[in-house]
């Protein structure tokens, strides 16, 4: 009796420490292929999809749950792929569908090795596909809450963004992605909060300031911009505005110089404007006026091919700094 119990005890305890590999339901590599290929699993799937597109998750959850394993995963899995693969709209009812996916552990794995390791995964992973779809859905919802701020011009952009850095690059990353999208009323009003304020207390970053005096075409908010410390985002769109070569690009060009560190750049940008116009020559003649950018403005002419102009406008009776022009001439 005692021995018949202390086998029954050996026997359990050997169990429990079986490691849980021996449990998990391997699943060939092949026989993953061949699940997904097979004919009546994309024919129920097809059936399934209507219920998808009558917004019927119930039925949905049920039909699901009537196929029996492990045609019931890879139904879901090819299901959940299908909306993926296709961009289906997401529903709230749907997306209450993807979270009850997420939650669910696959039954078949596949045995992964490689060099000093081995380990499972799940052979199909619906909850994956599931977790892409929900994540997408609250990305869309993000996005329209943010469009329907803005063209009710509700959204407060200070306070909008604020609050810790993941949420503040992902909400400029949004406003980025998505201000081109919305009205000219919208832009305007989102603008207007920072140039409407006697004393500016605040500025966005400088890739958001970009953004809104690209779309806007805002003197006022490219005022500001210029006016902002310089770096990447505002050298590249003054590289872009020289590229355009319009009236309006030209003009931000010129407000671009009072800006220290663009000043040089804008300078370069000027001069190379094919062909100059009179307005840029008149800029320029009034900036070879000052003393601080004479120099440079007479150095951009003179490696550009304009020194035939700088030795005429030294014999001329402009009132220039021609001191740093014979200085740059004499070189």
């Amino acid at each position: 009796m005692r021995q018949g119990l202390l086998l029954s005890v050996l026997l359990l305890s050997s169990l429990l420490f079986v490691p849980f590999a021996a449990y998990a339901t391997l699943m060939e590599p092949i026989t993953v292929k061949q699940w997904l290929k097979d004919e009546h699993v994309h024919r129920k799937v097809t059936e399934l999809m209507h219920y998808v597109d009558d917004d019927e998750l119930d039925s949905l959850k049920f039909a699901l749950e009537r196929l029996a394993l492990p045609q019931q995963e890879v139904a879901r899995f090819v299901l959940l792929s299908t909306i993926e693969n296709q961009h289906r709209a997401i529903s709230p009812k749907m997306a209450m569908f993807l979270e009850r996916q997420i939650a669910y552990s696959p039954t078949y794995k596949v045995l992964e090795r490689g060099e000093g390791y081995e380990f499972t995964v799940p052979a199909f992973n619906y909850p994956a596909t599931a977790s892409r779809l929900l994540k997408q859905w609250q990305q869309d919802q993000t996005t329209l809450d943010f469009i329907l701020s803005a063209e009710r011009k509700e959204l407060k952009l200070q306070q909008w963004l604020s609050g810790s850095d993941y949420l503040m690059q992902t909400r400029e990353s949004l406003l980025i992605r998505e201000l081109e999208s919305l009205s000219p009323e919208a832009v305007f009003a989102l603008t207007e909060q920072l140039t409407s304020q006697t004393i500016t207390s605040w500025l966005p970053s400088s890739k958001v300031m970009v953004q809104l005096a690209k779309v806007s075409k805002s003197e006022d908010v490219y005022h500001l911009l210029w006016r902002m410390k310089s770096d990447f985002y505002t050298e590249s769109e003054l590289e872009r505005l020289a590229a355009e070569s319009d009236a309006f690009s030209i003009s931000q060009v010129m407000s671009a110089t009072a800006n220290p560190v663009l000043k040089q750049q804008a300078f370069t940008a000027l001069v190379k404007t094919k062909p100059m116009n009179e307005d840029v020559k008149l800029f320029l003649l009034s900036k070879m006026q000052l003393t601080e950018d004479a120099s440079l403005v007479a150095y951009e002419l003179e490696r550009q091919g304009y020194r035939g102009w700088l030795e005429e406008l030294v014999n001329s009776k402009q009132k220039l700094n021609t001191e740093a022009i014979l200085q740059v001439l004499s070189h």
